[in-house]
């Protein structure tokens, strides 16, 4: 795997993460934010280089760096914990739904799993193309005013877990943990780990999170 290529076109990729999560919850991107963004994404292009790297943890790097995220927005970008939590399921949901359409763009190809491992170009391009989808859904949002407003602007704002807090809470929790076991049972099957995480696992829970998450934008509201 060519370290510089990887690096860049994850980097390129995490930057589309970004602004999509941060177009959903309606962030203002001002200069501090954008270095904080590259800085972040060069972090996490590390990151998701050297774990995946060690064939212990390589299946789980989606998940390990899950939670760096969660920890990035909340220190640097002084996100609550709790709503970072929530930005950060709906931006890896996105992920997988993303991850599946460009899986089925290599089927339609003709493009095997070890093919796509072992061709650093082809898996550039994936990445490339994961951030134009990233931009391509973050304009629809932004255009349809589909965005969210609960995150609050005070950013180290007290969240109570209790009512609709807790029902995302847990959604976000069955939905990491069964990713998790999934992972690990199919660890060497990418095919069926591929169908079960991101079909029955997120693709699943994705418009039950959308659903409480509408409820509440409107529980805050009024």
């Amino acid at each position: 795997m060519n370290y510089v290529l990887f690096v860049v076109a994850s980097i390129i990729e995490y930057t589309g993460l970004f602004i999509f999560m941060f177009t959903l919850f309606r962030f203002r991107l001002d200069k501090r934010m954008l270095v904080n963004v590259f800085l972040v994404t060069l972090l996490m292009s590390q990151v998701s280089y050297f774990t995946r790297k060690i064939p212990e943890i390589g299946e789980l790097s989606t998940y390990i760096q899950f939670f760096l995220f969660a920890l990035v927005l909340w220190i640097l970008f002084r996100v609550p914990l709790f709503h970072s939590f929530l930005m950060n399921f709906a931006g890896i949901s996105a992920s997988f739904v993303i991850g599946a359409i460009c899986a089925g763009i290599t089927y339609m190809l003709g493009l095997s799993i070890a093919e796509i491992k072992h061709n650093e170009i082809v898996t550039a391009s994936l990445q490339l193309l994961s951030f134009i989808f990233y931009i391509g859904i973050a304009r629809l949002v932004y255009t349809m005013n589909w965005g969210f407003d609960y995150v609050p602007a005070e950013r180290r704002q007290n969240v109570e877990i209790r009512g609709t807090n807790s029902i995302l809470i847990t959604i976000i929790a069955v939905s990491v943990v069964a990713s998790v076991v999934m992972t690990l049972l199919f660890r060497n099957n990418f095919g069926n780990y591929v169908d079960v995480v991101s079909t029955v696992v997120f693709l699943l829970t994705l418009p039950i999170f959308l659903f409480f998450s509408l409820r509440k934008d409107n529980e805050d509201a009024a």
